[in-house]
């Protein structure tokens, strides 16, 4: 008896041993999704970010000429894959052609987004190309979300402007929602890419999650080649679909909580220091 209760609680152990390795490596791990916007227009660029790994999301604009290419290699790859929206910007500059703008009917809405489908027809969601103007109207941004649910599509707000009311528009239209954190290129010199990665770490790490907007572009390149063979050990690269799953972008509960939702003694005022628990409040 005594040798098989030594065996059981040896067995116990090393199970729990194991599921804890595994709770380092992924639950506990801070979520870092990166998606890279513009695909579809240079080969040579965008064949260097398909062969990044496949936790890479691509965003394919759907006027680009190599659009229905990339939307077809990246599904075999097994590649998150977003439909690239050109929107109406405050500025005033041209978009391509199918482009959401202000004014536009429900209908017009509608078919434009069924087009777009059309060409990328393996994304799973849509984020905005500009559009600090479109996203900004509430009118527009209802029409777009009603069409986003019938296709069943997610929606990432590339949040080009503080105004943007897409996110909230999305979720009202019971859409899985989220909002990038990080862009890596507003400025396309190699050391500002490089602060702007670094960034994005330090926010996952800090935060659970960090969604991070880059493009196709030499420098940008560059960076994630380097950078992601370099990550921390406790910042893991996901596909923007998980994070869409958990429908709102928020870190892992503290292990403690994984069986128990009452509250551990050490995170109740005034947070007594007991060694033996974990999630001690600092």
């Amino acid at each position: 008896m005594k040798q098989l209760c030594g065996k059981a609680i040896k067995f116990i152990v090393i199970t729990l041993t194991l599921l804890s390795c595994g709770a380092t490596s992924n639950l506990w791990a801070a979520k870092l999704a990166i998606v890279i916007d513009d695909i579809g227009y240079r080969n040579k660029d965008d064949d260097q970010i398909y062969a990044m790994p496949k936790e890479i999301s691509v965003a394919i604009i759907p006027a680009a000429p190599y659009a229905k290419q990339r939307n077809e290699l990246a599904k075999q790859q097994d590649r998150d894959i977003l439909i690239h929206m050109p929107m109406q910007p405050v500025g005033g500059q041209k978009i391509e052609t199918g482009g959401l703008k202000l004014g536009l009917t429900e209908e017009e809405v509608k078919r434009r987004v069924e087009t777009a489908h059309h060409i990328v027809s393996h994304a799973i969601g849509m984020n905005n190309h500009m559009g600090s103007a479109a996203t900004a109207d509430r009118t527009l941004m209802s029409y777009l979300m009603k069409s986003l649910k019938q296709k069943q599509l997610s929606f990432l707000d590339s949040r080009t402007s503080g105004r943007s009311i897409a996110s909230q528009t999305a979720k009202q239209f019971g859409i899985h929602s989220l909002e990038r954190h990080i862009f890596l290129d507003d400025s396309d010199a190699f050391t500002d890419v490089q602060h702007q990665f670094q960034k994005a770490i330090n926010y996952a790490q800090k935060h659970g999650v960090a969604i991070v907007i880059g493009h196709p572009r030499k420098n940008t390149i560059a960076v994630l080649q380097t950078g992601l063979k370099n990550l921390p050990k406790d910042v893991e690269l996901v596909p923007i679909s998980q994070l869409w799953q958990q429908n709102k972008a928020t870190a892992p509960l503290p292990f403690i909580y994984l069986f128990n939702n009452v509250p551990a003694p050490t995170s109740i005022a005034p947070y007594l220091s007991v060694p033996t628990l974990r999630g001690i409040p600092e």
